[in-house]
Order: C-alpha cells, then sequence, then structure tokens
C-alpha cells in the first residue's frame, strides 16, 4: 500500500481476495489472480493495481472469518461484501463490527482480521 499514490497493489498465493469499504459502508472484494500456493516453486503471480482513497478502508483476513462447512465460498464471500458497517467508524470499530456479524468468534477455523486506512495528509 503506497499512501502517497493513494494506490495499493495486490497479488494472491491462493488467498481469498480482499475487501474495500467504502465511506458509505458499502464493500467490494477485490478481483485478484490467484497464483499458486507460496513455497511449491510453480508458477508465478499476477499483480493487481487499485486506488485507495482516504475515505475506504482495506480488509484483509484468514478464510475461518468467512468460511462455513458446507457452504460454496462464493455464498461465504457474497455475506462479507453485503455487510453494511458503522459509517465514519473507526479502523478497530470496523474491525469488531466484521468479526460480530459473520460470528467470527464461533467460526471452526482460524481466524484473523486486517483493517488499513490512509491517513488524510495534513496541509
Amino acid at each position: 500500500m503506497d499512501p502517497t499514490r493513494g494506490v495499493a497493489d495486490f497479488a494472491s498465493a491462493g488467498h481469498l481476495p480482499p475487501a474495500i469499504f467504502g465511506a458509505d459502508s458499502s464493500a467490494a472484494l477485490v478481483d485478484v489472480p490467484v497464483g499458486p500456493p507460496l513455497g511449491t516453486g510453480v508458477g508465478g503471480y499476477e499483480g493487481v493495481t487499485r486506488a485507495i482513497t482516504t475515505e475506504e478502508t482495506l480488509l484483509m483476513f484468514t478464510d475461518g472469518l468467512v468460511e462455513r462447512r458446507g457452504e460454496d465460498i462464493d455464498v461465504s464471500l457474497a455475506r462479507l461484501a453485503g455487510l453494511r458497517l458503522p459509517v465514519g467508524a473507526a479502523v478497530e470499530e470496523l474491525v469488531d463490527a466484521v468479526v460480530a456479524a459473520l460470528d467470527a468468534r464461533h467460526a471452526e477455523d482460524d481466524v484473523a482480521v486486517l483493517a488499513a486506512r490512509i491517513r488524510p495528509r495534513r496541509p
């Protein structure tokens, strides 16, 4: 993530796509081409660059946050993308809201969530 330019570069080693929550609290999943798992020595990775504004929040997470046994992963990701979170919330509040909304405290797998936001530049 380059806060000076307001962009983020993404690549995937088989991970789920990050989500970007906008100023209106809507979410969009970043379309990142999936590459091979790290350490396999197979293939390469195709990067994606996306603009990130100071009003948006980047959310990265492990699969334990969204996956549910017997449920297609696309359904799980749609549930995340369908969340509407508190407008203007601090990143800590946003993480707490995501964890609560997806009932991550009762997940069947490990859960890690990271939220990042570019700070507005001071004049």
